[in-house]
């Protein structure tokens, strides 16, 4: 098995080089996103935003079939990774547009392409090789498998939101400062127009949410490793008191916790303004805009929520637990989480009856100061066709 795995990955490697010299077009641009896995995120948002340009060809490459079936029916191009046109259009993309990496693509045919690396979020915990509980790696073998991609996969230029993010992006994805844009998130150009949002709808089947007169809670948390040591709801919170809470001040709890969680269920039928709306296809950025508050963790989703300027509540239950197992974090947490900040439930609970009764305007100030630590004044704004435009233009 270790010696089959050895030829496989030398000749993936062959291909790569090899597709160097396959002749590319900048018109060409292929989107991908979540190793494959999704239509989503800041891909998904530029791929639509691009379908504009008549003198582009757009394609979004998928390992699913269900994404290409749902992309295909909606007037769009779209294949599987190793299906002949999906093949074909890899070879000839003078630009890959990915949002976690070269495995949203069967990347073993983009040698020489330019990669556009938008990633998922802005990062408050440590990512890419800052993150050195996820693989070692300074090794021997991942110096020798990083200097052979280099050749054929080298030309990256990833996208921050500000300079402070520019930084950490050039030590997280070891690029030059030359290859980092200070720009922005395309995902949240939806807060800024609502034509791109409807385009964003068509793509989702999911329940409704709206309530008239009621408040929208979302409870947003990040993984805990990878999905390994699941978030249970019963554990963190008391949900009767929660949902008797929501009862008396109208309001609807509702929990999205990340895709490494998906496949996790609960029981909660006793508790009706709670809801786990994981496994539905709602797109987070319309999740964001419906949310009256948003709750978190250590996830960088509250950092898109700041351009909305709304009500924040940090439920840290396992800091301490988080900080030596899990991940570390580029910023003191304290000093970059402007809102409500709870370490148990009793915390939590205290926390969110003080945003409930003080409104939207509640730490207003505080999240306008760390809003612009984490967006210049650019990112603040729609981007996608900005960026779109410099690489029509080839500055990328």
């Amino acid at each position: 098995m270790v010696l089959l795995r050895k030829i496989r990955l030398l000749i993936k490697y062959l291909i790569m080089y090899f597709t160097m010299l396959s002749p590319r077009s900048k018109k060409v641009m292929v989107f991908g996103a979540w190793l494959g896995d999704k239509f989503a995120d800041n891909a998904k948002v530029l791929f639509l935003e691009a379908q504009e340009d008549k003198d582009l060809t757009i394609v979004w490459i998928t390992r699913n079939p269900k994404v290409v079936e749902e992309i295909q029916n909606a007037g769009y191009k779209a294949y599987e990774w190793c299906s002949i046109k999906g093949i074909w259009y890899q070879l000839r993309a003078g630009y890959a547009v990915m949002t976690n990496g070269i495995s949203d693509f069967k990347h073993a045919f983009l040698g020489g392409a330019t990669l556009i690396n938008l990633w998922h979020g802005i990062p408050l915990k440590k990512v890419g090789y800052d993150d050195y509980y996820e693989k070692d790696w300074d090794s021997k073998v991942q110096k020798f498998r990083n200097r052979i991609i280099h050749v054929p996969l080298g030309k990256e230029y990833v996208v921050a939101t500000s300079p402070a993010i520019a930084k950490i992006y050039e030590s997280a994805f070891r690029v030059p400062a030359s290859r980092v844009i200070c720009l922005g998130q395309p995902r949240n150009d939806v807060f800024f127009d609502e034509s791109l949002m409807e385009k964003v709808r068509e793509h989702q089947n999911s329940t409704e949410l709206e309530r008239e007169n009621h408040i929208q809670i979302l409870y947003a948390p990040t993984h805990r490793k990878e999905g390994k040591i699941p978030i249970e709801l019963s554990c963190i919170f008391d949900l009767k008191k929660l949902n008797d809470f929501c009862e008396r001040n109208q309001c609807d709890f509702l929990v999205k916790k990340h895709f490494y969680h998906r496949n996790e269920m609960e029981e909660l039928q006793r508790y009706p303004r709670i809801k786990d709306i994981t496994g539905e296809s709602w797109d987070t950025q319309e999740l964001l805009m419906k949310a009256d508050v948003l709750i978190t963790d250590y996830s960088s989703i509250y950092i898109d929520y700041l351009l909305l300027d709304r009500p924040m509540l940090f439920y840290h239950y396992d800091y301490e637990e988080y900080l030596q197992n899990d991940r570390e974090m580029y910023f003191r947490y304290e000093d970059v989480t402007p809102g409500e900040r709870a370490g148990d439930f009793a915390q939590f609970m205290n926390g969110l009856e003080r945003i409930i009764d003080k409104g939207q305007t509640y730490q207003k100030a505080e999240r306008e100061q760390v809003r612009n630590l984490f967006y210049c004044k650019e990112g603040q704004g729609a981007v996608g066709k900005k960026l779109l435009e410099k690489m029509k233009k080839r500055e990328l």
